[in-house]
């Protein structure tokens, strides 16, 4: 029996890597959505929270200070204390994506700590 060529079983072994991170992720998300709902948020600002905080441990700690009855300031300043650690990601990835101007921004987004 033949084998698969080279090019099939690389983007056979993509797929199955980007299936495995896209269960992965789906879980998280709704586990975040479920427990930001619980705490008291509404579903507009749950989104924007996965929209505009990039970082899974700060959007669960976000959500744990203010529905433990905490500030959102206390809880801003949680997820912003979790959240510097991608900054020293971001130091030794950004020469390794080699990526400049708007298309690192955009490169960002994609580049998760889960």
């Amino acid at each position: 029996m033949a084998s698969a060529p080279p090019a099939a079983e690389t983007r056979s072994g993509i797929v199955r890597d980007a299936l495995g991170i896209g269960v992965a992720s789906g879980a998280y998300a709704i586990s975040f959505g479920a427990i930001s709902t619980t705490a008291g948020l509404s579903l507009l600002q749950t989104v924007a929270l996965s929209v505009l905080m990039f970082t899974g441990a700060s959007q669960f700690a976000l959500v744990g200070v203010i529905g433990a009855g905490g500030s959102v300031w206390a809880g801003a300043a949680t997820a912003a204390l979790l959240g510097t650690r991608n900054a020293l990601y971001g130091v030794r990835l950004s020469s390794l994506l080699g990526v400049h101007g708007l298309r690192r921004i955009l490169a960002a987004h994609f580049v998760i700590d889960e």
